[in-house]
């Protein structure tokens, strides 16, 4: 999974979020992707979350009966959360309250 940088803004609504990618556009050769909060559930998750969630898919993986796809969505999320906690990217620490990063 390669690492690349997001924007989260609070409070942002739908014809803000349409000019910001219309003004963004040109400079990103990828494109810009408007994600609807109404379809995708966006979190920043950090390495405690991250780790956290592992754990669980790996519980639920053990110990719940899935259907096919579930099983399958489980372990590709799983995969995913090892890759970022395993992968030697620097998961920084954030203090939203005094908005300080520590390494």
């Amino acid at each position: 999974m390669s690492d690349y940088w997001s924007l989260d803004i609070p409070g942002l609504e739908y014809d803000q979020a349409i000019r910001l990618r219309d003004a963004l556009q040109s400079e990103v050769p990828a494109g810009v992707v408007l994600v609807d909060p109404a379809i995708f559930m966006v979190r920043g998750f950090d390495l405690p979350a991250v780790a956290l969630l592992s754990k669980c898919l790996e519980a639920g993986l053990a110990t719940l009966k899935l259907s096919d796809l579930d099983r399958a969505g489980a372990q590709s999320m799983l995969e995913d959360c090892e890759d970022w906690l395993g992968g030697g990217a620097q998961h920084d620490v954030f203090t939203v309250a005094d908005a300080t990063c520590s390494r």
